[in-house]
């Protein structure tokens, strides 16, 4: 295994099993999943996250965030945007855009999780393997399996848990290819803010 992967691999498997013993175990995740603006694991998961996507591949190879592709091409702009726009209203657990603090929120939570999971965890896998599924695949799995520590998942019946992995994995595979056929971190990061906007309720 390489080293960059080996890396990458250890920073998710401490962050799923800290983030389910802080979550479930703690009973932590319960305020975090009702948006609390004072639950601390809210802002300590997210953080860990980026802290984890910058730090590593700074230290290993002294890589910058400008590694991951800042451009936004045109023509992925509407794709980003109705894409976004599309699966953000099916969203029932995201953030009301009615209220105030749901725009930094969501920006800070789509940031923290795209950074990690597809500009860092994504490109690492992608750099490691050959093809263009297979990394795609991995992390969306991945991807799917973190939100079984989110505490309205992990509440839900064994019915519930697998539908929702299948529906965070599709998610997932959307973001991680569509980052990998843009090459833009902002055109995955611009449709993650649209899909975490309960965009249903402006309507």
């Amino acid at each position: 295994m390489k080293k960059d992967l080996f890396f990458a691999l250890i920073a998710y498997f401490f962050l799923l099993i800290a983030s389910f013993i802080v979550s479930i175990t703690l009973g932590f995740g319960r305020a975090e999943s009702s948006r609390e603006l004072s639950s601390l694991l809210w802002y300590g998961r997210r953080g860990a996250m980026v802290v984890a996507a910058i730090a590593i591949p700074w230290f290993t190879k002294k890589q910058t965030l400008s590694a991951l592709g800042w451009q936004f091409p045109g023509r992925w702009l509407l794709f980003s945007c109705g894409i976004g726009l599309c699966l953000g209203f099916f969203n029932k657990g995201g953030f009301d855009p009615r209220t105030p603090a749901a725009f930094p929120l969501a920006i800070f939570h789509t940031f923290a999780m795209e950074l990690f999971f597809r500009g860092y965890l994504f490109k690492t896998l992608d750099s490691s393997m050959q093809g263009l599924w297979k990394p795609i695949l991995i992390s969306s799995f991945l991807y799917s399996l973190f939100y079984q520590t989110m505490w309205t998942t992990w509440v839900q019946p064994a019915t519930g848990k697998i539908g929702l992995g299948i529906i965070f994995f599709f998610i997932g595979a959307v973001f991680a290819y569509s980052y990998k056929k843009s090459g833009s971190f902002l055109v995955n990061w611009t449709m993650h803010i649209f899909v975490g906007l309960k965009i249903r309720l402006l309507i």
